[in-house]
């Protein structure tokens, strides 16, 4: 196979005139440079997480761009059903910072061992026999009219087109990215992940030039594919076409992002200080609203001590010793994720014969997961944790992280006006959530776990 390198294709007028107008947009985004750290920061991490969800997407990963964001933010497999997706999702997050750091080192985006140490991270884990590994057998792409080299040409070709890299100083940096991203797709150099490796060189080869990422995005997909057929046939005009609006949109998402924050500042100001005294009336309220919700549940937990304990059995004994429930100030506090200290609600105490076991409820932040979308709502919210404490224990530990017990109450919720139970499903092995629970009924169950299941 013969390899055309990045001068070699002839641009058509479309593109020439394309490539001037990104130069102006790029120009205008330079003269606003630095961009504030707060603007810059909530751009990259919108983009962060498109550019990993859209590259992904791409190749049949289906993802949503939501639980894409998640898992890149926590770093945590949440469905294990789909751990080889969410996996996709990390190594391509973590191939993605890893590519941008070899923008501070001279002749990195050209050294052909950086690309090969990109797929071994790209496939870590997801197919660690091919990982890094230029691929030792030939391969085929159902339905397309070229198909890649064989695998005797393809170490050659790669190290071609890094020579290639290597020698491109003078070439546009769209026309030269755009190149790299045709040519390591043509190539085909490893078993699989060669679509992202061209995304992402494509990427480095951009950023190295003072533009920025192209996300080819997935209602995109069926123009990219026969731009690069196209580019097979050696007219390179339509993958250009494509890869430098996916740069000028991205430009623009900065520019906007910039002008915004001038232009709105003292306005945004403004607004925002004429409608406190209105936000705080809303928090008071909503606050108000959640304090006697939580009333409720405690006067339910309080009851059903009464009954168990006038039942008439000398052997059983319950308890439930309450606290102060948190103000105002402290529930805004866990509602914006900060740490708060004191924040018990109630104890309920459990003897039978000579076993004893405590249970303490108390506030904290719900930590979202993609469990949540059973509720159909997304917080942040301030939740009522249990944990479980033996006397010859030093200290209590979370329901959560209790292995073995039979007790299924895990957290509670007010969402809105309605009181949501997540609670551990042994018949289905799952987290569930129960929605719009009565506060007695959530209180029954709770001491039928303990005194039927944890105190025999």
């Amino acid at each position: 196979m013969e390899l055309i390198g990045p001068s070699d294709f002839h641009l058509d007028e479309v593109t020439t005139a394309m490539l001037s107008d990104l130069a102006e947009l790029a120009r205008q985004v330079n003269e606003i440079r630095p961009l504030s750290p707060e603007v810059l920061r909530q751009v990259e991490e919108e983009l962060f997480g498109e550019r990993v969800f859209s590259s992904n997407a791409i190749e049949g990963n289906t993802l949503t761009i939501r639980e894409t964001r998640l898992i890149l933010q926590t770093k945590t497999i949440f469905d294990v059903r789909r751990r080889r997706e969410a996996q996709e999702a990390l190594n391509l997050g973590e191939a993605s910072r890893r590519m941008e750091q070899f923008l501070e080192v001279e002749g990195a985006w050209h050294d052909i061992a950086n690309f090969f140490a990109i797929h071994e991270t790209l496939m870590r884990g997801v197919n660690d026999s091919i990982a890094g590994v230029i691929r030792n057998r030939d391969v085929m792409i159902t339905g397309a009219r070229h198909q890649p080299p064989g695998s005797r040409e393809a170490s050659d070709l790669v190290d071609k087109i890094f020579s290639y890299l290597a020698q491109g100083e003078n070439v546009n940096g769209l026309v030269l990215a755009a190149w790299v991203h045709w040519a390591i797709a043509r190539v085909h150099p490893f078993e699989d992940g060669n679509g992202r490796m061209a995304r992402l060189w494509q990427d480095l080869v951009l950023l190295r030039s003072r533009l920025t990422v192209a996300i080819i995005r997935p209602q995109d997909r069926q123009t990219y594919m026969d731009a690069l057929v196209l580019a097979d046939e050696n007219d390179f005009n339509p993958l250009a076409q494509l890869i430098c609006q996916r740069v000028m949109s991205t430009l623009q998402i900065y520019l906007n992002a910039q002008q915004a924050t001038d232009d709105l500042q003292g306005w945004a100001t403004e607004l925002v200080g004429e409608s406190a005294e209105r936000e705080a009336e809303k928090r008071r309220l909503a606050y108000l609203r959640w304090r006697h919700s939580v009333e409720q549940l405690r006067d339910a937990f309080e009851r059903c001590s009464a009954l168990v304990t006038r039942g008439g059995n000398a052997s059983l004994e319950v308890q439930v010793q309450p606290y102060d429930i948190i103000d105002q100030s402290t529930w805004e506090t866990l509602l914006s994720g900060g740490g708060a200290k004191k924040t018990w609600f109630f104890k309920v105490w459990f003897r039978k014969d000579e076993k004893v076991v405590w249970y303490y409820f108390f506030f904290g932040k719900h930590f979202w997961s993609l469990v949540d979308e059973a509720i159909g709502e997304y917080g942040p919210w301030v939740n009522i944790m249990v944990s479980r404490q033996y006397p010859e224990e030093a200290t209590a530990t979370k329901l959560d992280d209790v292995e073995n017990t039979r007790v299924s109450l895990r957290e509670l919720l007010v969402v809105e006006k309605r009181l949501v139970r997540r609670r551990w499903d042994a018949s289905t092995s799952k987290m569930v959530y129960d929605l719009d629970k009565k506060p007695i009924h959530v209180a029954k169950d709770f001491f039928e776990d303990v005194v039927l299941k944890e105190l025999i």
